[in-house]
């Protein structure tokens, strides 16, 4: 229990000490934090220390309860009272109560009353310190941040958090009434998905900027509030003050765009009057975005747009064509074979949707088997596969087909590599570190990689290069021609050997040997022996 402090006010010294000395207040919440003989010293004594409560006698000879209580009053402080009375001084203390006093005890004490009307003292003194200290907090944040907190009220107004009367009184207290009278644009941005698939890092870098330096320009001209709405959207309540114009917003949209080189989706509501107009002007941003969205592809015309799910019957060959295109960096034969893969999906579009993801995991592990699917490639993978069923059809159709020529740009960056011949001693130390450490299960081409200093995926791209079979195919290589030499000495079991190739599970060990000699490792130790 938090203790409350207390003052003793009484100008009969006997019962002062009684006061002081019979009661537990402690056990009652309260921490008595000095004594008065009178009220001109309770006065001072209130002042110095400003207690919470001061339990004061109604009738003293130098200053009474009743003009102490005004006084403290006058002066502003906190502290409550519960005055004191006899029997023939009950009006004075009733008195007393109407101009302050939260209660009053008559003389003498009893003490079950007295631990009674202590404990409601404590319960409203506590409830009444609890309310002041928020309030001053809310005090100092409609004063110091009165912006932030009113761009709060929007967004929960907007989402139909409050009612429009609401958020009309808020403006009146903040004394900015005539401000419900402004026409309100709503301008919802955002980034096309497109090159969040193709290229995270630089979707995240354009979304930054995008909302820096568009707020930045509409505030130059424009008092704008903030709403965010999907994880992609963002939106900006605009005050057009008196007037409904909307040149100035739509010149700063324009040159946004014309930055962002066309990658930026934008919508423009129409003026509207009022906090009711804004909320008009909201819904209204938002769904011209999503329209704004569904048509911004930029691989497909409309009209071929038009011939999706109406072609031929769906072949898996298609999909073999893109992954050899791919693999051949050839944009343009991409973009023909793809076109024909849209053409035969199915019409219902979840079915397509289906299609146009196993297209994509296809895709991503054929890279990955073969070394070749980079980190930025299996981040624009991860994106793609979060928004299949956040986007339309048309969307995703052209977002497949942007996160593909991405992947082929990346590809021949990665072809542009060295000569053989500057990584001769890098593969050296590799192979020798594989042969090492062969009888680790654990061996991977991170750790390989690493103890030469190159980056994985580098490393691979590399290995692949300049020893023409995968990392996997030679480890696996390596660990079959090892395990033919230990075949030939005659007191080495199976079991032995899987554990020095680095393959404890005998039965992969015995699967893995017979496609890489044909034979079962028995039969092939009998065949030498």
């Amino acid at each position: 229990m938090e203790l409350l402090t207390m003052i003793l006010v009484d100008d009969e010294p006997i019962i002062l000490k009684g006061l002081l000395e019979t009661y537990n207040w402690a056990g009652m919440g309260f921490s008595v934090v000095g004594t008065a003989k009178n009220g001109a010293d309770a006065l001072r004594l209130i002042e110095e220390k400003q207690p919470d409560v001061a339990l004061t006698d109604v009738r003293m000879k130098k200053m009474d309860g009743l003009t102490l209580i005004e006084r403290v009053k006058e002066a502003g402080w906190k502290t409550s009272f519960v005055v004191l009375s006899a029997y023939r001084d009950f009006e004075y203390a009733q008195k007393a109560c109407r101009h302050g006093a939260l209660s009053y005890l008559v003389k003498p004490i009893e003490e079950a009353e007295l631990e009674r009307t202590m404990a409601e003292v404590y319960e409203l003194c506590t409830e009444k310190k609890f309310k002041e200290k928020n309030y001053t907090i809310w005090e100092r944040i409609l004063l110091e941040d009165k912006d932030n907190f009113l761009n709060q009220m929007l967004e929960s107004y907007l989402e139909d958090g409050i009612s429009e009367e609401e958020l009309a009184d808020f403006f009146r207290s903040l004394h900015r009434q005539e401000e419900l009278e402004h026409y309100f644009a709503v301008v919802a941005v955002g980034i096309d998905l497109a090159c969040r698939v193709a290229n995270q890092k630089e979707y995240e870098m354009k979304q930054y900027l995008l909302e820096t330096q568009l707020q930045k320009k509409l505030k130059e001209n424009y008092r704008i509030w903030t709403q965010k709405g999907s994880s992609q959207t963002t939106c900006y309540v605009v005050d057009l003050g008196s007037s409904p114009e909307l040149e100035g917003v739509k010149e700063t949209l324009l040159g946004q765009r014309q930055e962002l080189k066309n990658e930026l989706i934008s919508a423009l509501s129409a003026p509207r009057r009022g906090i009711a107009g804004m909320k008009e002007a909201y819904r209204t941003a938002l769904r011209l975005y999503e329209a704004a969205s569904e048509a911004g592809a930029t691989f497909l015309s409309a009209r071929e747009h038009q011939d999706i799910g109406r072609g031929a019957q769906y072949s898996l060959d298609v999909e073999a064509q893109i992954l050899t295109a791919i693999r051949k960096n050839d944009t343009q034969q991409v973009k023909k074979v793809y076109e024909k893969f849209i053409y035969t999906l199915p019409e219902k579009e979840e079915v397509a949707k289906v299609y146009l993801h196993r297209l994509a995991v296809r895709i991503e592990f054929a890279l990955e088997d073969s070394s070749m699917l980079t980190e930025e490639m299996r981040m624009g993978f991860q994106n793609f596969y979060q928004i299949l069923k956040q986007i339309s059809l048309l969307k995703l159709v052209d977002v497949l087909y942007q996160l593909f020529l991405s992947i082929v740009r990346l590809r021949i960056e990665t072809d542009m590599l060295p000569s053989e011949e500057y990584f001769k001693d890098y593969l050296s130390s590799a192979v020798l570190y594989i042969q090492e450490h062969l009888q680790e299960e654990t061996l991977s081409i991170t750790e390989v990689s690493e103890s030469v200093y190159l980056n994985s995926v580098y490393f691979g791209r590399i290995f692949k290069k300049v020893m023409h079979v995968s990392f996997k195919r030679y480890v696996q290589n390596m660990r079959m021609e090892l395990a033919k030499e230990l075949l030939l000495e005659e007191n080495e079991s199976i079991a032995g050997i899987c554990l020095k190739v680095g393959i404890p599970n005998q039965s992969y060990f015995t699967q893995l040997f017979k496609q890489n000699t044909g034979v079962l490792p028995s039969e092939y130790k009998r065949s030498l022996q």
